[in-house]
């Protein structure tokens, strides 16, 4: 999982700023919840077909992180 957050958002459009610099545009629409300017939010990357694996790995760092807490 890749941590990020919303940098901005134009247009129907928001900027993804990731901890190393880059940045990723995407539709609001394409993020769950109420996308702001501010937000974190947690990005996986998995192939076509791998998507199942994806979710797997979300599950885990999200409950690794609270179990942190």
């Amino acid at each position: 999982m890749l941590k990020a957050k919303i940098a901005s958002i134009t247009n129907d459009k928001a900027t993804i700023s990731f901890e190393d610099g880059q940045t990723l545009i995407v539709s609001t629409a394409s993020i769950e919840g109420t996308p702001k300017a501010g937000a974190d939010v947690a990005c996986v990357l998995a192939s076509l077909g791998s998507e199942d694996a994806g979710r797997t790995r979300l599950a885990q760092d999200l409950l690794n992180e609270l179990l942190k807490a």
